[in-house]
């Protein structure tokens, strides 16, 4: 006598062949029930009665801690690498196109100086020209334009998952223009991390080109901060492109990427160093 024995969570169900089956005992004729020996365990319920954070106040809360990571911010400076990859989905295999590194200094409210350390390029031109522009500001508005208390009216928001990391959580907030027609504004997802309520990383995502003349579409952006001396700062920049037409010595689409490394957090910067005349 042979015996099948399928297992389903929560029951067990036993197929006899035929008579003779359990110690002799008539078998049953059918599929039968079977008490599990396994242990059982019990959680109490626990009431929660603090009523759960609405959307609304964990936006306001995320436009509070931007306003206090950029407010912590005297002066800072970094060395920016940004690297360009040509034919990344294209026929030929992808090709390192160029790489600039530059150290660039920031220091409130409104001096910006970026000195360019190295460059190389796979066929180099006659002349460089400085493909990254900074700006002065410290707020990085690149990461939080979707978050800003006047942006509200201009995007929805809804909130895809919250994941807890650790002993704190972290909120998944999807954003999209209200306006779908005509605009060019991303949309796309962050995560914020609510020991600081702050945006520490992006996922945007473009319906439609920024610039249609020269830019057929940006397929993906991903933006991706990390913590210095307990300020919150960018790590790196992704981003994929492509061309309307193909461009002479890039083709139909390149890869961006920029690396944020060596930071110096207000270090009270001198302002000889923003002069004309100063030396890298």
């Amino acid at each position: 006598m042979s015996l099948r024995i399928l297992v389903i969570p929560s029951l067990v169900l036993t197929l006899a062949a035929g008579p003779g089956a359990a110690g002799g005992a008539s078998a049953p004729t059918g599929p039968t029930l079977a008490v599990e020996d396994t242990m059982h365990t019990e959680v109490p319920e626990v009431l929660v009665r603090a009523p759960r954070v609405t959307l609304d106040e964990i936006l306001d809360r995320v436009a509070r801690g931007e306003a206090r990571r950029d407010s912590a911010l005297k002066d800072v400076s970094f060395t920016a690498t940004m690297r360009v990859v040509r034919n990344p989905d294209g026929e030929k295999p992808p090709e390192l196109f160029q790489e600039q590194v530059m150290r660039v200094y920031r220091k409130k409210p409104d001096k910006v100086r970026a000195v360019t350390l190295r460059i190389w390029e796979a066929k180099p031109s006659k002349h460089h020209d400085e493909n990254i522009q900074f700006s002065s500001s410290t707020e990085e508005e690149v990461v939080n334009f979707a978050f800003k208390p006047e942006a509200r009216r201009d995007y929805r928001y809804r909130i895809e998952g919250r994941d807890l990391l650790g002993d704190h959580l972290i909120y998944r907030i999807a954003f999209e223009p209200r306006s779908l027609v005509g605009a060019p504004e991303p949309g796309g997802l962050v995560w914020v991390d609510t020991r600081d309520f702050v945006i520490v990383r992006e996922e945007l995502d473009f319906s439609q080109s920024p610039a249609p003349l020269i830019l057929k579409g940006i397929d993906r952006a991903v933006i991706e901060r990390q913590q210095v001396d307990g300020h919150w700062v960018l790590r790196r920049l992704l981003m994929r492109a492509r061309f309307t037409v193909p461009i002479p010595r890039f083709g139909r689409a390149f890869d961006i990427a920029i690396q944020y490394d060596d930071y110096k957090i207000n270090q009270g910067i001198d302002d000889a160093v923003f002069s004309k005349a100063a030396k890298p």
